[in-house]
């Protein structure tokens, strides 16, 4: 059908705004209550030029419909202009534009109507009246804050920016996601069972034109970002286009990462990320005044909180070049995981990678992980370890209390939750690789799940403290993996002496008051003592313990002692164990204290 403006809907005379000319009365024969009005009437000519200014408004007034909404134009150029427009369409695609494009009386979407090829315009009405439907990864907190006009308006302001050819690349893409998007008339907004299901489901198919459009209006370059998303398969682009949705350098980050990959590796990685996409978040408010109390996972669903993953994963990607096997071992593990334990595994992985071989920042180039096997062995172990992710993840709370039966946490700072989480990482990840690369020690297999046990079972604020004593005695500039036996000796003796000690003991309150009872000059080898004692230790604090200073500070001396010859190669660890039983069967009868100092004096033997 031929559109003009004569052809749409005009307003009738019956409907037009006539203007009419009164007389004003002058001072002599102003209106009052006495005197009667003056009838006036319009004049011939006056009659005639309101119906010539009506003819003119009804002539130059356009109102275009739609099966929803009307538009209405004055403007006999632009009138000419969309009617143009219009004619190049069906009538299902006029009415289509019309109801779904308030830009079409827009100047810049008139001109680009004008720049695009008939198949364009058909393209750009489809995708146009696609972006009403309110897409499922916007009906969070910010689905209320979701315009279709809007989304139309990003569209048109990005094909204007295009080149030609850029510009048909778009609409081809786009309108192939137009066509899987569910289309209903307007209606009001119920909350009935069908309607809720209709929303939900029909917001899933809008999903990916959205994202899109985002990524398209994000964009700096158009172009390369349709050429890199295309080296993926279909599946993959659509949750890529979410991160470029979401973030345009994370999005590109991911793709830069990515490309080339094993398949199976990118879609490990992809499924967790798109997961993440996809969730539904809320803002979340924090409390770090110690007022409020909150569940453990109270913001597993916080905005920040998924952003930070997202960006944690991408961030690991950068900095450490995972083999494929590697990178979808780690997307499947973290796939098969709750949120709280997908939060406390990329904490191990990040935190415990940096400890042990650095970043990108401190290496100055992204890291080999092929060449760092075992240091990944090691973070491995950590991260797949339920116990040390739940103390990781418990270490972003303050302490616990019980109410009605259900347990909360004072809540902290996002700074100090952030710290307080690195720190407890650091401590375990140096334990397990000091555990792991030396041979000389009384740690063992278990010493991982016993530390975190006794860790996680303290007091929040006195954890706290002792990580962070713990930390201050293992700092150093290098990573881990740079440091020779002797040198992580050197460097993390006194750390593991204690580490080594709080995993063997039973009773960790009295380890701490034994060493408060020990005199400053003699700490260190306090920590040398126990930690000689392995699984014994705590039948030494029970003799340090029933002993006067005497007798506690000649067996501290005493087993200091074999800990250097042990470490000096003069001695076994199974020499020591053997002379070490007889002196706890010693002390376990009724000897005076002079008899003991003497049987300190020659236990264990000349090496």
């Amino acid at each position: 059908m031929e559109i003009t403006s004569a052809n749409y809907l005009t307003l009738t005379q019956g409907k037009s705004i006539r203007s009419v000319e009164s007389s004003t009365p002058g001072p002599a024969t102003a209106l009052t209550s006495q005197t009667p009005a003056t009838q006036v009437t319009l004049s011939e000519t006056a009659r005639s030029t309101s119906a010539a200014e009506e003819k003119a408004i009804n002539e130059s007034l356009s109102v275009y419909q739609g099966n929803y909404r009307n538009l209405a134009v004055q403007d006999a150029d632009k009138s000419a202009r969309i009617d143009a427009t219009l004619n190049r369409l069906s009538e299902n695609e006029q009415a289509a534009l019309i109801d779904n494009n308030t830009m079409l009386l827009d100047e810049d979407f008139i001109q680009l109507a004008e720049e695009l090829s008939d198949d364009e315009l058909r393209q750009f009405v489809a995708v146009s009246s696609a972006l009403q439907t309110i897409p499922l990864v916007e009906t969070g907190s910010q689905g209320r804050l979701y315009s279709g006009t809007a989304e139309v308006e990003n569209l048109i302001n990005s094909l204007s920016n295009m080149d030609v050819d850029t510009r048909s690349r778009v609409l081809d893409k786009a309108e192939g996601y137009a066509e899987q998007v569910a289309k209903r008339p307007p209606s009001p907004l119920t909350y009935d069972a069908q309607s809720i299901g209709n929303f939900h489901t029909d917001g899933a198919t809008a999903n990916h034109l959205f994202n899109l459009n985002r990524a398209i209006s994000g964009s700096e370059n158009v172009n390369a970002m349709l050429d890199q998303l295309e080296q993926f398969d279909e599946h993959q682009q659509t949750q890529l286009m979410g991160l470029l949705r979401r973030d345009n350098t994370l999005g590109t980050q991911m793709m830069d990462q990515l490309e080339g990959r094993d398949p199976a590796a990118q879609s490990a990685i992809l499924d967790f990320m798109s997961e993440l996409d996809t969730s539904l978040t809320f803002q979340m408010k924090y409390d770090a005044t110690g007022a409020t109390r909150a569940v453990l996972d109270f913001d597993n669903n916080g905005t920040e909180v998924v952003a930070g993953m997202m960006e944690d994963t991408v961030s690991l990607l950068e900095n450490y070049r995972f083999d494929d096997e590697q990178l979808e071992q780690m997307g499947n593990q973290l796939q098969n995981q709750d949120r709280s334990d997908q939060r406390a595994y990329l904490a191990i992985t990040k935190t415990g990678l940096e400890t042990l071989v650095g970043d990108v920042t401190s290496q100055g180039k992204q890291i080999d992980m092929s060449q760092h096997e075992d240091a990944l062995e090691t973070i491995d172990d950590l991260r797949n370890n339920a116990q040390a992710r739940e103390l990781v993840f418990r270490s972003r709370m303050g302490e616990e209390s019980i109410v009605n039966g259900t347990r909360y946490y004072e809540q902290k700072s996002l700074g100090e939750a952030r710290h307080d989480v690195e720190a407890v990482v650091r401590l375990l990840t140096t334990d397990a690789w000091l555990n792991n690369q030396l041979d000389d020690s009384s740690a063992h297999d278990a010493q991982t799940n016993r530390l975190t046990s006794l860790l996680t079972d303290m007091d929040a604020d006195q954890r706290d403290q002792l990580v962070q004593d713990l930390n201050r005695l293992g700092q150093d500039v290098h990573p881990m993996t740079e440091l020779s036996d002797a040198a992580l000796k050197d460097t993390y003796g006194a750390f593991f002496n204690r580490t080594t000690s709080i995993a063997n003991v039973t009773d960790l309150s009295a380890l701490a008051e034994a060493e408060e009872k020990t005199q400053p000059a003699l700490r260190e080898p306090f920590w040398q003592a126990t930690e000689i004692a392995g699984e014994r230790v705590d039948d030494v604090l029970k003799i340090l313990d029933e002993n006067g200073p005497e007798t506690r500070d000649q067996l501290i001396l005493t087993l200091a002692e074999q800990a250097s010859l042990t470490e000096s190669g003069q001695k076994t660890r199974g020499d020591v164990d053997g002379e070490l039983r007889k002196l706890i069967n010693y002390f376990k009868e009724d000897y005076s204290s002079d008899d003991k100092l003497r049987f300190l004096d020659q236990a264990f033997g000349t090496p």
